[in-house]
């Protein structure tokens, strides 16, 4: 049980200096885009899944919670919200990182993530205007 418990500490101090530097440069990227990323998304229009999918894959602690928000007062689409849901990446970013997976693999993951979150919010769009909506005119 102490060599578990040893095992588990070493590991945490060799992790933690990995994910203190990713986590710092993420909250700076945060701070240099945060509000350019959200003006972008509120301009998209009917394109608002492709660039929620698209902007959501950068590293944002605050972005799902600010799509919510920005739902939440109509300013974009449902689908855009699950677009960027969906394609929101913090967690796995730092974990890729410090476990030094190979960049060619998160790169694939990304765009995978963000091609699966794209689609996803064009069919969630389609559905809601084409039965929810139809369903509340009638």
């Amino acid at each position: 049980m102490l060599d578990v418990l040893l095992d588990t500490v070493l590991d945490s101090v060799r992790i933690l200096p990995f994910l203190f530097l990713t986590y710092l440069f993420m909250e700076a990227l945060e701070h240099h885009t945060g509000s350019k990323l959200s003006r972008k998304i509120q301009s998209a229009g009917k394109w608002g899944p492709v660039w929620g999918g698209l902007l959501g894959v950068i590293p944002q602690c605050g972005f799902s919670a600010a799509a919510s928000s920005l739902f939440a007062g109509r300013v974009i689409t449902v689908g855009t919200l699950v677009t960027i849901y969906l394609s929101t990446s913090d967690e796995m970013l730092p974990i890729f990182i410090s476990e030094a997976v190979a960049p060619a693999t998160i790169i694939k993951i990304l765009a995978a993530k963000v091609c699966i979150a794209i689609i996803s919010g064009f069919l969630a769009e389609l559905v809601y205007v084409n039965v929810f909506k139809k369903k509340e005119k009638d």
